[in-house]
């Protein structure tokens, strides 16, 4: 396997990741889990994020890092300090879902969420798409 097919494949990866991500989160959402839905959300741009990051030659290691890495490896990309927030407001969704036993999503919570990822996700496979390693 050449180096490209092997990029190629971990991209791939990801983003069907993502895409299995993105689909938990709306089963759940549709079930009125919110917070599990939230958490679903949060890794389905997490996998897009990565798929994006891998095209650079980046590997994220860390949750918390991956806005700062998408700003500095992706800014020439067109992707800014919007994505790399709505990245970091999934992600302290993700942590209150998980981890804060008060917390309870609101819907307008879930829907909100719901658009950042989305536009997020949107942008990325687009960028994929253009350079060909995505379908």
């Amino acid at each position: 396997m050449t180096i490209d097919e092997a990029l190629s494949d971990a991209v791939a990866r990801e983003v069907r990741h993502g895409e299995q991500a993105l689909a938990a989160a709306t089963s759940l959402r549709d079930l009125g889990m919110r917070n599990d839905a939230l958490s679903r959300l949060y890794y389905a741009v997490f996998h897009h994020a990565t798929a994006l990051l891998l095209t650079e030659g980046v590997e994220p290691r860390r949750h918390r890092g991956m806005p700062g890495l998408l700003l500095t490896h992706l800014a020439g990309a067109g992707f800014d300090a919007t994505d790399a927030a709505r990245l970091a407001r999934l992600a302290t969704y993700r942590d209150m879902a998980d981890y804060e036993r008060a917390f309870d999503a609101t819907q307008e919570i879930l829907d909100s969420a719901f658009v950042d990822a989305g536009a997020f996700i949107e942008k990325a496979i687009a960028h994929l798409r253009a350079r060909s390693l995505s379908s």
